[in-house]
């Protein structure tokens, strides 16, 4: 009896190898398990998980006029990375290799991660509850956060909220009620443990829009003519945030109202905005923000972070940056659009706004929906076929 083996399938995993390490070994680096990861090791881990995809890439996948284009692009972006900031970046690593998964399927990807992030995420958490590593607690006149074995009380409720849309959109329709129930509960319990009041609310809009596709399975096709207007979600959002912290010195009642219930997100990015300006490509602009040390030690600097990852990326990388960046996003909105991909594009279109009060989905491991940043320069035509048939 002869035994077959499937040599792409055995040419995926070097792809599943690869982003495995590198979003373990990433979302450990924001853990107090970070004081045992040396930052040469970081880098190494990084650099072989590019060697194992690129590897990939060259077994399965022909050259063609996409890859200069995506090169490109993902060198110009690199560059206005290092200039701003002066030196080498680790976010450079999460740029070469959302560029070298352009072309494998992210439906594969995502039901790979999916699992794998659940269980660091799991194993994190209780290794902070059982003493292995520390649970900062932090007590002040209105709350209490548990930072969950993470350097920040936002690090666990940021990639609940990963889980939670990775989840939605692998399981699409076929999402059972229990399963929903379990991923509720759990949001509400990092909500009561970290009292992530907005990250706690984007979760849930993702769950609530789980249930009514459950539901009514044909909902998103039926108002398509609507969601058109969401293609330029991400313009919106950037045009949107410099706006609104640009006024924020001459705001009403109304508008501080809403500052305040975010947590004075639109003061910090306002103040930011005024001190430090913008540029074409960028500033080394050094925020301090709530977060902690791998010791466990917070800076002792005069706080203002910020938190829109709009203002944060036009501050720190620039305009041009910027632009780039927004740019490719909403070009894959439109595609996404055009292979009737709704449910893809709406979950793609709730994290633009998400952004707008978070800096965290600017990262890969935080939003592994940034993969589809490479979506315009994809050669595979037939990538979401499959799945555009079995929505009509």
């Amino acid at each position: 009896m002869k035994i077959k083996i499937d040599r792409s399938s055995l040419n995926d995993w070097l792809v599943y190898c690869g982003v495995f390490l590198y979003i373990v070994v990433s979302i450990l680096t924001t853990t107090f398990f970070s004081k045992y990861i040396p930052g040469s090791f970081v880098h190494l881990i990084s650099i072989l998980s590019i060697f194992l995809i690129s590897l990939h890439n060259i077994i399965v996948r022909k050259i063609d006029f996409s890859v200069f284009g995506a090169a490109f692009t993902l060198g110009i972006m690199s560059l206005l990375i290092y200039f701003s900031i002066g030196s080498f970046q680790n976010y450079i690593y999460s740029l070469i290799i959302i560029f070298l998964l352009k072309d494998f399927d992210f439906e594969k990807l995502v039901k790979f991660i999916l699992p794998v992030i659940i269980s660091i995420f799991i194993f994190i958490i209780l290794s902070s509850k059982l003493g292995i590593i520390q649970d900062y607690i932090e007590i002040s006149a209105t709350r209490i956060r548990h930072y969950l074995g993470f350097r920040y009380s936002l690090f666990s409720s940021t990639i609940m909220l990963n889980i939670v849309a990775l989840y939605v959109y692998s399981k699409k329709e076929q999402v059972t009620y229990k399963s929903l129930l379990a991923l509720t509960i759990a949001v509400l319990w990092i909500f009561l443990q970290t009292n992530s009041r907005l990250t706690v609310l984007s979760s849930m809009a993702l769950i609530l829009l789980a249930i009514l596709l459950k539901r009514f399975p044909k909902l998103l096709t039926r108002i398509r003519y609507l969601l058109i207007f969401l293609i330029p979600s991400y313009i919106f959002a950037a045009v949107a945030s410099y706006i609104v912290a640009g006024k924020y010195t001459s705001a009403g009642s109304g508008l501080r109202a809403v500052d305040n219930f975010l947590g004075g997100r639109i003061y910090l990015a306002s103040k930011s905005l005024y001190t430090y300006g913008f540029s074409w490509l960028g500033k080394n602009i050094q925020w301090v923000g709530n977060g902690l040390n791998a010791d466990g030690q917070r800076s002792t600097m005069s706080y203002l972070y910020v938190d829109n990852m709009y203002i944060q990326v036009l501050q720190k990388y620039g305009l041009l940056y910027l632009i780039i960046f927004v740019t490719l996003l909403t070009i894959a909105l439109f595609i996404l659009y055009r292979k009737k991909q709704y449910l893809l594009f709406l979950i793609l279109s709730i994290l633009a706004v998400h952004a707008m009060i978070d800096d965290l989905t600017f990262n890969l491991y935080y939003n592994f929906f940034l993969v589809l940043l490479s979506l315009p320069f994809a050669t595979n035509s037939t990538k979401f076929e499959k799945e555009t048939i079995n929505q009509l």
